[in-house]
């Protein structure tokens, strides 16, 4: 397999540094507060713990280096950190693979899918509409801050995976709705545990074989 071709594996963290580093150097602090006021932590897990791992990585990786270090009054001296060339490269393969190659992703959601049935159906059409009025509120959330930073300034461009995720959570609402309704009508088959189902996987399995 060419270089070019080859998947790196990064953190959306990582991601998240990289890129804040690509428009300027930064001291770790000054990285966590400019991604929660740009609501990065919508969609990575932010704490100072695994940032500042996530920088050393980055560092003994030579995709970033530190430039300076900054005192402030009594504060704890700061290093800034800024990015490399190798580390440019790296931000825009990653990025360039990530927006032309789907991946296999393991969402929690699905597997409550896979295994509803062995819940009552009432009860599950139940979770289902608690599930699409709790997506309905993120979105609400959502696109309160969306307007908020285009009000602020910031081009569309840059905020746009927060019109992706709007965009996701109100089809993944509609579509629960929909099977909240199907269950609740009786248009959805129905059998906890699906015992049936799987003894006739099992024998169509077994014929399979002979």
């Amino acid at each position: 397999m060419a270089q070019s071709e080859v998947t790196i594996e990064i953190s959306p963290l990582a991601l998240s540094v990289l890129e804040l580093l690509h428009e300027r150097p930064m001291h770790p602090y000054e990285l966590a507060a400019t991604m929660r006021a740009r609501h990065h932590d919508e969609f990575i897990r932010l704490n100072f713990g695994s940032l500042y791992h996530t920088v050393d990585s980055l560092e003994r990786d030579g995709w970033i280096v530190p430039v300076e270090k900054e005192k402030e009054g009594r504060r704890p001296e700061r290093t800034i950190y800024q990015l490399t060339d190798a580390g440019r490269t790296v931000l825009l393969r990653v990025v360039s693979q990530i927006l032309a190659q789907p991946r296999r992703e393991y969402p929690h959601f699905a597997a409550g899918l896979m295994f509803m049935h062995h819940l009552p159906a009432k009860e599950a059409a139940r979770l289902l509409e608690q599930r699409a009025e709790a997506l309905r509120t993120l979105n609400t959330k959502l696109s309160h801050i969306l307007d908020e930073l285009l009000a602020n300034g910031h081009p569309r461009l840059h905020v746009i995976e927060l019109e992706h995720k709007i965009a996701e959570h109100e089809a993944e609402r509609a579509w629960v709705e929909k099977i909240a309704k199907e269950i609740t009508d009786g248009r959805l088959e129905w059998k906890a545990g699906m015992h049936a189902g799987d003894e006739r996987l099992r024998r169509g399995h077994g014929s399979g074989t002979h």
